[in-house]
Order: C-alpha cells, then sequence, then structure tokens
C-alpha cells in the first residue's frame, strides 16, 4: 500500500501542479490542463467504450495513489486518456505541450490525429492551430511495454521488487497550452563562456529580429539587436554561479510580436590540476569536491512526479542545508522546474541517461562486484543492448534528453551508463555527447563495465575497502556509488523487511555508521586523488530502505547539523 505524504494530502487534485513548467523560455501565455482526466485501458488494438470512462488525476502516473487509478498497464494493453475544456484561441497559433508522457503516445484534438511520440521522460509540442476551438475534446492513446521493449524505462519493471519498482505508465508530467505570434521564438540554447566573460544565444524561430536584453536582477548589462540566429554578449563585470553563490542571469528575447524570458549563470565544467598536480573537477577554474546523493526522484504516492512543486522545493532545501552539493540523477529525467530549483539553489547534477534493455544479475551485478568484468562493450549482447533497433532508439532518447537539459545551469555532467545496464560502444556514445556538448564532463560508465573513456574514473564500491588511486587515463577519480546503508522507520516505509547492503536495527547505530564510512572511505582519500562522492541514496523507495529521507518524507534518519559539518569538512579538504 502506498504511503502518504504530507505534501500528497496538501495536494488539490482537481488543480495540481500549477507552476510554469518551462523556466528556460517563458512566456506570459499559459493554460494548464492538469487536473481531472478521464481514462479507461483497453486492448492493444481496440477503441475506447463510450461507457467505460474513469476519472484519473492529471499529471500522477497511472499505477500511482494520486492518480486515483491503481491498475499496472501490461505490454498488450492501450491506456486511453480525455479531456473535454473550453478555451480562447488565438488569433496566431496554439500550442498543446506535454512535459512527459510514458512510453509512447498519440494524441487527438477534437477527434483529428496531430502527433505522436516515442519515449517517456522528454517534453513535446504539438501546433494545434488548425484543430482547437472553443470546446474541445482531448484524446490521448499511451502503451507502455516497461523493461519488454527497446525503450527506457529506468528502474521501473513489470517484474519488481528489490531494486526494482513497480511501472507506472502515461502522463506523468504536466499538460499545458500556450498561444504565440508570427514571429516567434521556438527555442533558444544558450552558452556561457566563462573564460572570455561572454555568453552565446542561439534561437529558432519564425522572426526576423530579435531585441536582447540581459540583466542582472538590478540593471541591464547587455543589450543588442540579433538578425540572424546566434548572438554573442559580453558579460562586463561578470558574476560567477557556483553552489555557495548560485548566481543568475536574465534574458529577455523580444521579436515582432513575442517576448520570452530566460536565465543563465556564468560556469565552466573541466578537469584541471591541484597544487600536488592531482587531477580534479574544476568549477570555474578552481578544484571543487563535490559531496552527493544517487537521487533516484521517486515518491510514496506520486511515483516519478513530485506531488507539489512545495514538495520539490522542500527536498532539495533539506538536501542543501545538509551541505551536500551535488546530486546525481539516477536513470530518470525529473520535470525542468526541478533543474530550475537546482540552477537557483546551487545544487551540481550529474544526469545519467535513461537505463533500458535486458538485465543479466550475474553478469551485470554479481560478477562485477566480485571483480569479473567485461572487457569489450561493442555490441556485447550479455549487457542487454544489441541489435541496430535497440541503439537506434537509445540515440533517439539521448538526443532528446541532451537538448531538454542543455540550458541547465547546474547540470556539469552526462552518463550515458550505469553499471553496463544497456551499455554499448561507450567509446562512441561519448564521442556523440561531446560534439553536441562540449561545455560538460562525461562519466562514460559509472561503475565497473569502465572502457577507459570519458572524464572519470567512477566507481562503485559497497562491500569492501577502499583507497584511492591515481586513474591510469588521467581522469577525475570518483566514488560514484558508495554506503546504501539500510534502516528501517516503521509506518514511513513501504518495506516489510530491510533491504540494502549493510542493515541496522537502531536509528543511532545507523548515524555513528554514516559518520564513520565518511571518514574512513571518504575524507581520508581527498588527498589521495579522490574528487567526488555520491553516497546512496536520497529517499527509501518501495522495498530500498537505503535512504536519508523515509520514503514519506517525513522523517530524516540521520543527524543533520553532523552530516551538514562533515561534508563541511569533505569540501574544504580539496586541495587548490
Amino acid at each position: 500500500m502506498a504511503l502518504d505524504s504530507e505534501f500528497g494530502r496538501k495536494t488539490d487534485l482537481k488543480r495540481p501542479l500549477q507552476e510554469y513548467p518551462r523556466m528556460w523560455m517563458q512566456r506570459d501565455s499559459y493554460t494548464n490542463l492538469n487536473g481531472v482526466w478521464e481514462y479507461q485501458i483497453t486492448a492493444f488494438r481496440a477503441a475506447p467504450v463510450q461507457n467505460a470512462w474513469k476519472k484519473i488525476n492529471v499529471p500522477f502516473a497511472l499505477g500511482t495513489k494520486l492518480s486515483g487509478a491503481p491498475e499496472i498497464l501490461q505490454p498488450d494493453q492501450a491506456l486511453w486518456y480525455r479531456k473535454q475544456f473550453s478555451y480562447q484561441p488565438s488569433i496566431m497559433h496554439t500550442w498543446l505541450n506535454f512535459e512527459a508522457v510514458d512510453q509512447k503516445c498519440t494524441v487527438y484534438m477534437n477527434g483529428i490525429e496531430i502527433g505522436s511520440h516515442e519515449g517517456g521522460y522528454t517534453p513535446f509540442s504539438f501546433d494545434v492551430s488548425s484543430t482547437i476551438k472553443y470546446q474541445n475534446s482531448l484524446m490521448v492513446r499511451c502503451t507502455d511495454s516497461s523493461d519488454q521493449s527497446v525503450y527506457a524505462y529506468g528502474k521501473q519493471k513489470l517484474k519488481h521488487g528489490g531494486m526494482w519498482y513497480t511501472p507506472t505508465a502515461g502522463i506523468w508530467q504536466t499538460v499545458w497550452l500556450e498561444d504565440t505570434g508570427e514571429h516567434a521564438v521556438h527555442d533558444i540554447k544558450i552558452t556561457p563562456d566563462f573564460d572570455a566573460a561572454k555568453v552565446h544565444i542561439d534561437l529558432a524561430g519564425t522572426f526576423s529580429q530579435a531585441a536582447i536584453t540581459i540583466g542582472d536582477g538590478k540593471r541591464a548589462v547587455h543589450r543588442g539587436m540579433m538578425t540572424g540566429r546566434h548572438y554573442v554578449a559580453d558579460i562586463p563585470d561578470m558574476h560567477p554561479w557556483t553552489p555557495d553563490d548560485p548566481f543568475l542571469y536574465d534574458v529577455y528575447v523580444q521579436t515582432e510580436d513575442d517576448i520570452i524570458k530566460s536565465y543563465f549563470g556564468m560556469r565552466k565544467f573541466s578537469a584541471g590540476h591541484d597544487a600536488e598536480g592531482t587531477v580534479r573537477f574544476c568549477l570555474n577554474n578552481r578544484p571543487l569536491f563535490f559531496s552527493g546523493l544517487l537521487d533516484q526522484g521517486y515518491t510514496s504516492d506520486s511515483g516519478m512526479t513530485f506531488p507539489s512543486d512545495e514538495a520539490m522545493v522542500y527536498e532539495l532545501k533539506k538536501i542543501k542545508d545538509m551541505g551536500f552539493n551535488m546530486l546525481r540523477k539516477h536513470v530518470k529525467a525529473e520535470c525542468r522546474r526541478w533543474y530550475y530549483h537546482c540552477d537557483r539553489l546551487g545544487i551540481l547534477v550529474m544526469q545519467d541517461m535513461m537505463s533500458g534493455g535486458s538485465y543479466d544479475y550475474n553478469y551485470q551485478t554479481v560478477w562485477p562486484t566480485l571483480g569479473f568484468k567485461a572487457k569489450d562493450d561493442h555490441d556485447n549482447a550479455r549487457l542487454g543492448r544489441a541489435g541496430a533497433k535497440a541503439q537506434e532508439v537509445y540515440y533517439m532518447e539521448l538526443d532528446a534528453l541532451l537538448d531538454t537539459l542543455y540550458n541547465s545551469v547546474s547540470l556539469f555532467a552526462w552518463c550515458p551508463f550505469n553499471e553496463g545496464w544497456g551499455q554499448f560502444d561507450s567509446e562512441k556514445v561519448t564521442e556523440h555527447i561531446r560534439a553536441y556538448d562540449s561545455t560538460r564532463l562525461i562519466d562514460s560508465a559509472s561503475g565497473w563495465f569502465d572502457m577507459g573513456v570519458g572524464d572519470f574514473s567512477s566507481i562503485h564500491d559497497y562491500f569492501f575497502p577502499y583507497r584511492a588511486k591515481k586513474d591510469k587515463k588521467n581522469r577525475i577519480v570518483i566514488l560514484s556509488e558508495f554506503g546504501g546503508y539500510s534502516y528501517l522507520e516503521w509506518g514511513h516505509s513501504e518495506a516489510e523487511k530491510l533491504y540494502g547492503y549493510r542493515k541496522f536495527k537502531e536509528k543511532l547505530a545507523l548515524d555513528e555508521a554514516v559518520q564513520k564510512l565518511y571518514e574512513n572511505m571518504i575524507l581520508k582519500n581527498i588527498r589521495r586523488g579522490l574528487s567526488g562522492c555520491i553516497y546512496t541514496q536520497v529517499s527509501d523507495i518501495e522495498d530500498e530502505c537505503n535512504g536519508i529521507f523515509t520514503a514519506d518524507r517525513k522523517i530524516i534518519k540521520i543527524d543533520e547539523r553532523k552530516m551538514r559539518r562533515m561534508n563541511d569538512r569533505l569540501i574544504r579538504r580539496t586541495i587548490k
């Protein structure tokens, strides 16, 4: 039985998640369609039946408590949504936007098919100007094969349990409408150049010219006119972005009949040497130790969707207050507002690609833990993603993720593969990412199946003593997963028994063990070359009891002040 969270209890299910979703390209035009919709489940190729509609709360996915629809969609079924709504159509263009629908969908407006989308984690839009009216019927047909198809599924599996979670399906992020003029901006890409104190702005759209204004919150620091699609602006008296001082500049773009607002931070991510010649992660050309948490991004009553914006901010602020300066978003993508909050709060983000492919427990977990690892990931069928179609879909979903999150200020590294799940040709994939985005670092293969490429030697160690060693490829050395200590807080977890890597029956014993772990495994290894660590994990999830937060987010299991002091020690210890 799913647990209630305080935030879930307070959520207005008639009007959930009303906040503007796309903070990198804001407009005044905004109509939120979240709320009570209708749904039904049919056979895969069947049409919906008129008298079979039931209520569902969008944007909470089918299978979550807050959705009010507990069913688990099967691969041989289709999930249909229906929403009746009134609207004042624009004389120009109206766009229908979906922040995320899992996994495949086809959208119909007033009986007319307006488009389809593949991939369950990234936003997409359709121009509905020719079909929208004053009174409208919106229908969405979804299919979701979970781990049984070529699409990414993250940590969801039909046969779930242990480290695998209950699968959900369908709409799981905000649905909304906006109007634009004939000369609209359709996309914006912002690239800071820290060393040159400049920012590059690339626009796509139907405009002829655009006025660019950049502000620092008090005054305009740059004004100019753009007639092409690429623009470069000097940033005088540049104010850098850091976790301690997450300063953001505002950007306004005005075309003939469109105005958008965006933002950026002046920062640089790189590998560099400290005073002793050790390769370190550098922010703005200065070594910075990052101490973070593995963030699965699941909640007890709403699955992959935060129950409210307030819940999102509460969790991030608590993490920051405990002294953590980064999160690794693990084999999942969040809504765009989550990254906006990390940008403004000053929390670095390492972003995993959502995992997919088949999973071989012995080959991908047991044997690597004991030291037996694959030497080649080229079309290695046992890693789960052999074959042209599966790899083609991977690149499609990867490119959508790269494009969606490009403007994030806090996102410092991409991680295309985790522990060999669906891993293939990691060197080529790393080159592909680098060609698209040269401003960020790449953790090519987090844990175990490292092919010696990318910017990190990325180690997972849950069971053995650890001593940092210089990487043979001269890369940044990090512990990208460790810890995973488990304690079951009865009444605040969905688990019925302890599950995790080391188990504790007393909260005090857990807290003491976590402090000792950081002393012995992290603090002592910083001078030996360790440049970052990521503790498993943010919260309990279903069978997993190894979170710092309980599943309902009501209890933090460790002493917050002690954790803050430990993180301060870690960050100060890095040699500059």
